[in-house]
Order: C-alpha cells, then structure tokens, then sequence
C-alpha cells in the first residue's frame, strides 16, 4: 500500500482501539506504586474512545478530515498525564495531514514527527522513559530511513519495532521503572494501539471487546418548559463546527482569537478549538444569528446544533425530579449568574465534595485515582461555573495536565491551574482563601502559600511485592508516600505511620496534623494514630475528617 486513504486510516485506528480494549487492564498493572490505583490503560483508552466517536462523522473520503476529528474528540476525551500526551500525539499528525485527501509514506512519516514534537510541546519537563520516549525514537527511526521504506506495509513494521525497542528500554531510562520492575505502561499503551493499526494493514482485524471504563452521558429527550407568555432567560446553547473555505479567504490566516473576541461581545463559556482548516465552537449567547453571520464569513458549517437553555435546564429538573416515590437526589439550581471569581475542584468522594462546598468551591468534578476526570468534564465545570476568574485544584498528578489541556480549550474565562497533587493541599488553600475581601490574585498568592508551607502524605497498603526508593514491600503492607516518595513499608499501619511523620525532618516544629480518614480506616486505626501522636508529639494538634475515599486509609496535612 502506497497511500493512505481517509477510510484506510479510521480502519487503523478502530482497530487500534480494539486492540487497546483487550489489553487496557494489563496496562493498568504496569503501576510503578504497588497500589490499587493502576488507570493508565484506562485513561488512554478513555481517550481515545472520544477520538473515535468523533472520528465517525468524519468525510471518511478524506485522510484530513479523519484526523482532525480524531484529534478534536482525543483533545476534549483526554484522561490523566499520559492521556493528554497521547491526545496531543493525534492532534501534531492531524496538523501535518490537515490538507490532504490522501497521504504517501513521506508525508505519514512528517506526520508522525509531528506528533511527537507536539506531544513533547504538551509538557512542560518531559521526562524520558515516557511515552515521549517511544514516540519519539519510533517517529525519528521512520524518518532517517524513508529511503528503504517502500509502501505502509513496511513502515509499521518498522515502526513497531522500534517502539517495542524502545518501550523494553523505558527502564533503563527512568530509574523507577527497573526498581519496580516494569516498564513504562503510558509507552505500552501508545504501541498497543500502532499494534493494531499495522495489524488492519496487514488484514487483521482484531476482535472487539467491552471497554468498562468511563463514557460519556447522553442527555435525556428535551421537555419544553415555556409558553407565548415567557421571556427568554438562559439563552441558547450554540455549538458548530465550521470548514473555512478558501474562497472566503485564507483558511492558514484565520486567527481563532478574532473569533474568540467577536463571541466574547455577545455571549460566554465560549470553547473555540482550531484544528487545519476546521474551527469547533462552542458559546452560550441570546444572538446566536449574530455567531451564524459572523461565522459564514470565513467558511460553511459541517455540523451546526443550539439549544435553548432553558430547556437543558428542565431536562436536569426532569431528571432528578422523584418518580413514582423515588428519592430526589439532589436540588436543582437555576443556571448561575456571572461572577468575578469561581473555584473548581476535583473530589474522591461525596463526603469530600460536601466539605469543598462548604468551603467556597462552586464546581465539583468527581474524580481521584482511578477515575481522572476527563479535559470535557473542566471544560463543562469551566462553563456551569459561569465566571470571569476561575481558580482550579486538579488534587491529583496525573490530573493536572489533563486540567491545563481544558483551560487552553476554554476561553470564557480567566482560569488559574492550582498545581495540587493531594486533596489535602487544596483543604489548606481553600481554608486560606477569602474571595469577598481579598482580589482574585491575592487568593492566588495565599493560596500557593498555603500549599508551599505543608506535607501532603498518606498510607495505604501494597497489593504486591515490590521494591520503591529502596525499600522492599510486600504484599499487604503498609505504605507510607510523603509527596510522591515512598518512604516505609510496615505490616501495622500504625508503624507506617510512625515511620512516615518521623521522616518530616522538621515535624518537632509543626502544631496541626489534618487527617482524611478512607473507608477502610477502622476505629482501631483512628485510635492508634491518635493515640501515637498524643503520646510522640504532646503539642500537635489532631484534625479528623472522614473523608470517605477509597485506597488511603489515611491521607494526611502536616503543618
């Protein structure tokens, strides 16, 4: 095969996904921490499910097209650290196939180095040993020998093999990974998925399989909730892809920032993404008409959908309403005002999205380990919030980017990425935080301050034998991680506990220690704990909060 068609190349990537969806859960165990919180795979094929969603209204006629809405639905899709890279893979290779109806090897090969090189842009210290290692040497190997690649066929074998190379060599270059003996699961994923790509060209199509990991909701049918007699109050929901036309003008020297300002002045929660010559918006405004006009002067709509607020509103109310005697779930709101500073938050638990709540934050977004929130899910947070400014504590590492990549989709915003990677760094800032006297930027410096000045740890126990920071684990015991090191193994979880607080070099001087108790701490363990620090640290103060998430036992503060 020596082109690659639009349809030729959505074959590939299905069959990628399928080959994703049967092996996601092995990636999962390729966890460098012997916990239960394995979600690499899950997150990766979580992305790539919106790739392909989005994929199939795509011109399957057009190599350009497929790519472009593969990498929209991977963008917004897009699930923990090593999902927004492999997103921002799909979105480089898009970039270089943007105006083609067909690729040769050459160009596939130019793309597949744009991918990688923005893959690479996506982080701000890529770390090799990564998927950006396997990208990388994969895409460079391609293109210093085109030469002696003749067709497709040829250059997935090549591919392959010198991404499983590189993937058997990710232990070499990231000390953790030898010491826990695996090697590195978002690279694995990323060669799973050219598996199954080369194998379509081969003429293996690989066998379907039931991908148990999160989905999109679908909105119930819409209930018209108004009269002659009422006034429109929400507005309309307005949503278009548009194909800029070269007898409009030149699609390259569109600028998404001039639409972005025009959007601006008739409506917000604006999303505007430009992928090649295809702009994605999205805007809540009473004058959709004027978005329609001022779109068409650039180009046409592929798909164009708006809906009346109000009717999304009763569509929420009709949902949580009871039905025949169930109980209400939640109340429901009217949809917010315009404020000047909002905070969102992503939470474990309900019991920790009670006391976010309480504590100022108006968006929760459910998520933590194992289950990282999706960039669409901050982008719909960035939206029901509904404000100038908006302050961001993703509360997980492998969240945080997936947060960035959302705040770079959203424009009706100002928007602020606290980079907290425990629950309990954003518990310190929002108890900081005072949005009526302080300015926004004022929180802001509090609210890192507060964040600097604490150790973020926690205990939960090993699901298997390993090695970490040189100490040696085994099944069923205890581990203490102080900011991402682990620092003990014990079989007692109070003994990993002592261990933890006596590796804080300077804990004689702290006076508060915060406690989220899991749903596996028991009363024993409650006691214990402050039992130990009442007796070794007389002058600390114990705060206890039953937080209710899953894995930790206990997550602690240590100020």
């Amino acid at each position: 095969m020596n082109t690659l068609s639009g349809q030729v190349f959505a074959a590939m990537v299905l069959n990628g996904y399928r080959d994703l969806k049967s092996q996601y859960e092995k990636i999962n165990d390729l966890n460098v921490f012997p916990v239960p919180d394995g979600d690499t795979g899950t997150n990766i094929a979580a992305t790539l499910t919106g790739g392909v969603k989005a994929m199939a209204t795509a011109d399957q006629n057009n190599i350009g097209d497929v790519s472009e809405k593969l990498a929209e639905g991977m963008l917004l899709g897009a699930r923990g650290n090593s999902g927004v890279i492999l997103s921002q893979f799909f979105a480089g290779i898009a970039n270089a196939l943007a105006d083609l109806q067909k690729a040769n090897v050459t160009q596939f090969a130019a793309a597949l180095r744009s991918g990688t090189q923005k893959a690479y842009e996506a982080v701000v210290q890529p770390v090799e040993g990564t998927i950006l290692t396997v990208a990388r040497e994969g895409s460079a190997y391609v293109m210093d020998h085109l030469t002696a690649i003749p067709d497709f066929e040829s250059l997935f074998e090549v591919l392959l093999s010198r991404m499983r190379e590189a993937l058997e060599r990710t232990p070499d270059l990231l000390p953790v990974l030898k010491e826990a003996g695996v090697i590195d699961s978002g690279g694995a994923g990323l060669v799973c998925i050219i598996e199954g790509m080369g194998k379509e060209i081969m003429g293996e199509e690989v066998a379907d399989s039931v991908f148990n990991g999160p989905q999109n909701s679908v909105s119930a049918d819409a209930k018209v909730p108004f009269d002659e007699n009422s006034v429109l109050t929400y507005g309309y929901c307005t949503e278009f892809i548009l194909q800029l036309q070269k007898s409009k003008g030149d699609p390259k020297a569109f600028q998404i920032k001039d639409m972005i300002a025009f959007l601006s002045t008739i409506g917000d929660s604006i999303v505007a993404i430009k992928q090649g010559t295809i702009v994605k918006i999205h805007v809540h405004t009473k004058v959709p008409y004027k978005a329609i006009e001022y779109a068409q002067r650039y180009g046409e709509f592929v798909t164009f959908k708006m809906e009346n607020m109000s009717i999304q509103h009763n569509e929420v109310l009709l949902k949580e309403m009871p039905i025949e005697g169930a109980k209400m779930v939640k109340a429901v709101e009217k949809p917010k005002d315009r404020v000047n500073l909002a905070i969102v938050a992503v939470s474990p638990s309900d019991s920790i999205s009670n006391l976010f709540k309480e504590m100022g934050v108006s968006e929760i977004i459910s998520g933590g380990q194992t289950m990282n929130p999706s960039a669409q899910d901050f982008v719909e947070a960035f939206k029901n919030a509904n404000a100038d400014n908006i302050i961001v504590f993703p509360n997980n590492g492998n969240v945080i980017l997936t947060a960035q990549q959302a705040a770079k989709l959203f424009t009706g915003s100002k928007i602020t990425i606290m980079e907290s990677k425990s629950l309990v760094e954003a518990y310190s800032a929002l108890s900081m935080a005072d949005p009526v006297n302080e300015t926004v930027e004022e929180n802001i410096v509090s609210m890192k301050n507060s964040m600097k000045n604490l150790t973020a740890a926690e205990v939960c126990p090993a699901i298997r034998d390993s090695i970490n920071n040189g100490i040696q684990i085994k099944k069923g015991d205890f581990i203490a991680i102080k900011e991402g090191t682990v620092v003990a193994a014990k079989a007692k979880i109070i003994d990993s506990v002592a261990a933890l607080l006596q590796s804080i070099d300077d804990i004689d001087d702290k006076e508060v220690l915060t406690v989220f108790y899991g749903v596996d701490a028991t009363e024993k363990n409650k006691d214990d704990l402050k039992a130990y620090v009442s007796k070794t640290y007389p002058m600390m103060e114990v705060v206890e909060i039953d937080g209710q998430q899953t894995i930790y036992p206990f997550v602690f503060a240590v100020e």
